[in-house]
């Protein structure tokens, strides 16, 4: 059967629907892929005019009124049209209609929705489990246990209990979408240095050392807590198959550095597939032509390889 991939619109104001029409400008069309668009067509097909791109034949799905645009700036209407598309490709899945979810970016901010901070938070309460925001490049694979938490908040927000659960459903993540047999996790420290043997903070000699403890009782091969500056220097992760940073900028700085052409957002953890560009809606480069696709098509990719894995192992 078919892979059934659906693209959702992103922030219509950003460069969303001009890497969308890049990549799959780029795709090579294939019998055991079909992809459909959850966007207006008459938007899509007004962006591609400006830009100079073709516009695709793939279906459009877009029961709603149609979407004024205009680039370089978020509004609450284009936020609107961002997660009506996020809803309509959920209520696709749900339907079984569609295996994976792909999505261009959007802008929280202008999302009008109370409380949201983001897709992979959104798509855990609507598709349930343990969502894990996993960023997969050619050099790293980082994974985050607080997700877009400000860091006056972080340490709050981090416990034993949950830096268990992130390092297994990483653990989970690696064997069940990516086909690693036997995966070597790395965690990350919170304090600098490691904390210096306790001198300028003690969590790695106690919650996080019982984390790492208590995930190897249970099989996991685990190493750390690390330093963080020392593993990135010295490239710590090419001698494991993920990371697990503590916190957003500690994971995505050095990823962004290393794969900001072709990295892949996925939220694994859930029954849902979903994949996205691990860039934001660049306002700055909207309606210019400029942006580039890379990322874009390898979270179409990617999320194809993941629902193929799934299958194979079921």
């Amino acid at each position: 059967m078919a892979i059934r991939v659906g693209i959702t619109l992103g922030d219509p104001h950003g460069i969303g629907p001009e890497v969308v029409l890049k990549a799959l400008a780029l795709w090579a069309p294939s019998d055991d892929v079909e992809l459909v668009w959850f966007a207006d067509p008459l938007l899509v097909k007004g962006q591609a005019e400006v830009l100079g791109l073709p516009v695709p034949s793939v279906p459009f799905v877009w029961p709603l009124p149609p979407v004024d645009w205009a680039f370089g700036h978020g509004t609450s209407t284009s936020g609107q049209a961002a997660i009506d598309s996020l809803n309509l490709a959920l209520d696709a899945w749900r339907a079984g209609q569609i295996d994976a979810v792909v999505t261009p970016p959007l802008s929280k901010e202008h999302v009008p929705l109370p409380a949201f901070t983001g897709h992979t938070s959104y798509l855990a309460h609507a598709a349930g489990g343990e969502a894990l925001m996993l960023l997969r490049g050619s050099e790293l694979t980082v994974a985050l246990a607080t997700e877009h938490v400000a860091l006056a908040d972080v340490r709050g927000a981090l416990s034993t209990d949950l830096v268990l659960r992130k390092l297994r459903a990483l653990d989970a993540a690696l064997r069940r979408d990516y086909v690693v047999s036997h995966p070597r996790l790395a965690l990350l420290a919170l304090n600098p240095h490691a904390g210096d043997g306790g001198r300028i903070g003690s969590d790695e000699q106690t919650w996080l050392l019982e984390a790492v403890d208590a995930a190897r009782r249970e099989g996991l091969d685990v190493r750390g807590p690390l330093a963080a500056d020392g593993f990135f220097a010295w490239r710590g992760y090419c001698d494991v198959d993920a990371t697990l940073a503590l916190y957003h900028d500690q994971g995505l700085i050095p990823f962004k550095m290393l794969a900001v052409h072709d990295g892949v957002n996925a939220t694994a953890g859930l029954d849902l597939v979903r994949t996205s560009p691990d860039h934001g809606t660049a306002w700055d480069l909207a309606g210019q032509g400029r942006a580039d696709a890379g990322s874009m098509l390898a979270a179409l990719h990617t999320a194809v390889e993941v629902v193929k894995n799934r299958r194979a192992t079921r």
